[in-house]
């Protein structure tokens, strides 16, 4: 008995294992001619599920990249390489940097797209270029990244040419010629976890691209490729430079608690503060913190707020400089409630070669994040709060007279309750790559998009209500949206379904029970889109939806600041 199963179970890994190579092809597409016949720089035909694809191929001894023409992708993918397999050794390598990949992202770690093809009999390990694309899969925001090349010497260089501060690259280079990594530099929880990651399937494997993040200005990690680099042979010295105690100027450190406190009831910053990671900072009832000649804090440390009725901690800019607060606090959470937020821009640092930029007056990223009965008013900056991959509870809270975008989210779970938004510059509550459910929330005054939802998310919105707004409910790039009980008054359009990005795909809407009045426009979708009203499908659809959108002809465009 103990034999069959012995058998059973052998078999069953087997056959697992049979099927997890089997999930690492895919089906194989064809050139209108040899590959090895294309030149580089050529542009050719690729054909692929009854699809023609324009192409540029370029090619070097390392692998043949392709980039689509005309909108089209690849498994969603503009541009990727394809690496030549030459033997049963080069497969298996290639199954492993696979599984690596998948690995890092699952680990929330940079994971390069990767996949098995055939072209004319051959294998090839088929991968997403590394570039903009690839860090948004990620969800992340765009930013510079570094390639390491090592032959006779170490050479680094940018993807893209950008100048860039010597101590990120002398860091990098001490990494690999000293094997001291400085975490001042690097996000040194990402690169443990990516080297004990690429011990699993590597003797040893170390990145051959980084990524400078430009919201936590550290480094992460990134693998691309077939080449399998060796050095350093060993997990380096990891080790802190000095760290910047100006913080302690305005603030007052309690051991008991690991906390800091304002020394002062009204505090007048008039330079930009760092506060480190492994603190708490505590804000008291009737506190008042006034940002002048454009300074601002960062803060590696959480928040706590802790203001009263009558009694609102406020974050002024006597001098209209300010650009805000910035909490960049990984796992850990912060707590607002009760604080007035008011007459701030947004956060880009000047400095020369330097890359990192906060768009938004009031920035959350990581961990989690409550924020109940406060109000930010006359925000300058392109999101007047933005958070970044967290989770966030939000409770009457009010955002008005912003020059841009109210509330935008990215990578995020999160609740809204009782929530006004009024005269927006741009869009009230955007999200992209998240989760929402928002409810019993106003909206006045918007000047694009009232409530929006794009990349991938899924959003629910229950009794709002919605007024003389450019656009109401938005979904777009793969979003579904359900919209319940929700009023869309005297707006251009109510509701609008579309495609933005050739990576992602049609958007949904679902609408029950909403009462939709004095629109200019009830509905603008997209073809292959879908709006469902009251249980039935509306009919009437439009080509290049967003051609009409973004201040063309509905709506406004979109800030960046450069």
């Amino acid at each position: 008995m103990i034999n069959k199963i012995v058998i059973f179970l052998l078999l069953a890994l087997f056959l697992s294992s049979c099927q997890e190579n089997k999930n690492q092809e895919i089906n194989n597409f064809s050139f209108e001619k040899p590959i090895s016949n294309i030149g580089n720089n050529e542009l050719a035909n690729l054909y692929f599920e009854n699809d023609t694809i324009k192409i540029k191929v370029f090619k070097n001894q390392e692998y043949i990249s392709i980039h689509c023409k005309n909108g089209k992708r690849l498994y969603r993918k503009k541009k990727f390489r394809l690496y030549g397999l030459k033997n049963n050794n080069d497969l298996e390598l290639a199954r492993s940097i696979i599984s690596f990949n998948e690995d890092l992202k699952s680990n929330d770690l940079i994971g390069v797209y990767s996949k098995l093809i055939t072209i004319e009999n051959k294998d090839y390990l088929f991968q997403e270029e590394i570039g903009k694309r690839l860090i948004e899969s990620n969800s992340r925001r765009e930013g510079v990244i570094f390639k390491i090349e090592i032959n006779d010497s170490l050479t680094l260089s940018t993807t893209k040419g950008e100048n860039i501060t010597p101590k990120f690259v002398n860091s990098v280079k001490e990494l690999v010629k000293t094997e001291r990594l400085n975490n001042k530099y690097f996000n040194e929880i990402d690169w443990i976890k990516f080297k004990d990651l690429s011990k699993k399937y590597f003797k040893n494997l170390n990145p051959n691209y980084y990524y400078l993040n430009p919201v936590t200005f550290l480094l992460e990690p990134i693998f691309s490729g077939i080449k399998v680099a060796v050095l350093p042979t060993q997990d380096p010295e990891i080790y802190s430079t000095e760290i910047t105690l100006d913080f302690l100027n305005y603030f007052k450190y309690s051991e008991d608690s690991n906390s800091i406190f304002l020394k002062k009831k009204n505090t007048t910053l008039a330079k930009k503060i760092i506060i480190p990671k492994g603190l708490k900072v505590i804000l008291k009832a009737g506190e008042t913190i006034d940002l002048t000649s454009s300074s601002s804090i960062l803060s590696y440390s959480p928040f706590n707020i802790n203001g009263e009725i009558g009694k609102m901690v406020k974050v002024i800019s006597s001098d209209s400089t300010g650009e805000g607060i910035h909490i960049l606090q990984n796992k850990d959470s912060s707590k607002i409630n009760y604080l007035d937020f008011s007459n701030q821009s947004s956060l880009y640092d000047t400095l020369k070669y330097n890359h990192q930029s906060l768009p938004s007056a009031f920035t959350v990223y990581g961990g989690k994040v409550t924020i109940e009965n406060s109000d930010f008013s006359n925000l300058k900056s392109e999101d007047a709060i933005n958070l970044f991959r967290c989770e966030y509870k939000i409770e009457n809270i009010k955002i008005e007279n912003t020059f841009s975008d109210a509330f935008d989210a990215d990578f995020c779970v999160g609740f809204m309750k009782n929530c006004s938004f009024i005269n927006c510059g741009n869009d009230g509550v955007d999200i992209s790559g998240g989760i929402l459910e928002i409810s019993e929330s106003d909206f006045l005054n918007i000047k694009d998009k009232a409530i929006s939802a794009g990349e991938e998310s899924k959003l629910k919105a229950n009794k709002c209500m919605i007024q003389n707004s450019s656009m109401g409910i938005i979904s777009k790039d793969f979003s579904v949206v359900e919209s319940i009980e929700n009023k869309l008054l005297d707006c251009e359009i109510g509701y609008c379904a579309f495609q933005k990005k050739g990576e992602f795909g049609p958007a949904e809407i679902f609408s029950t029970d909403d009462e939709i009045s004095n629109c200019s426009v009830n509905n603008l979708i997209e073809y292959n889109s879908n709006l469902t009203f009251n249980g039935e499908k509306i009919r009437v659809f439009q080509n290049n939806v967003i051609d009409y959108l973004y201040g063309k002809k509905y709506g406004k465009a979109t800030f960046k600041k450069n």
